[in-house]
């Protein structure tokens, strides 16, 4: 498995949200430490499923928009998988907040939230706590800036947050956790068997 990891300027975090760019969703907090990560395999999920195994930093907390359509395939595979989740709608939005408790019921969500994230649905996960949630902001959209309902992270002390891009072409983190600063410091996080380009 190989995959490119490049650190991204922390201007990229806008105040105003862009609809079409990075991030369509509201960061409140301190955020130091982007970071890109990227496959030419597209096997992002599998890489992700092992890493979060050996990072260890369970519960986890994903959330992620969906259709009505998927919702009953959803509610069998996290039942199954005795995964916590609640639903929430928010105006025409659905979405699904999952807790995470091992490494098993990750690789369960990751395949739901990559799925989400390649057809360019909401999707991302944070360690050790919830910082998600909703609230009205400005969004940049194609007919100018207009209030919109979205997600929200809040960045605590030591938070990390990833995001699956559009068309699940990469991941990206957001952090205030040392652990995100260096590439010295994220390779030595990983698991073996992974190439790493930087």
């Amino acid at each position: 498995m190989n995959v490119e990891i490049k650190a991204l300027s922390k201007h990229i975090i806008s105040d105003i949200p862009s609809g079409g760019g990075f991030f369509p969703f509201g960061i409140d907090g301190d955020a130091p430490y982007i970071v890109e990560y990227e496959s030419q395999e597209l096997e992002l999920d599998g890489f992700f499923n092992k890493w979060m195994t050996k990072l260890n930093k369970f519960p986890i907390y994903a959330l992620f928009s969906y259709t009505k359509i998927d919702e009953e395939e959803i509610d069998n595979l996290f039942t199954s998988s005795q995964i916590e989740y609640v639903k929430t709608k928010v105006k025409r939005e659905r979405f699904i907040k999952a807790k995470i408790k091992n490494n098993k019921q990750f690789e369960v969500v990751m395949s739901t939230l990559y799925n989400q994230g390649n057809i360019n649905e909401f999707a991302g996960w944070s360690l050790l706590e919830d910082i998600f949630s909703f609230d009205e902001r400005e969004m940049k959209t194609f007919a100018g800036r207009k209030k919109v309902y979205m997600p929200i992270i809040t960045l605590q002390k030591s938070s990390t947050m990833f995001w699956i891009c559009y068309d699940g072409s990469s991941v990206v983190s957001i952090s205030n956790d040392s652990m995100f600063s260096t590439s010295h410091s994220i390779v030595s996080s990983l698991p073996e068997n992974i190439k790493i380009n930087l």
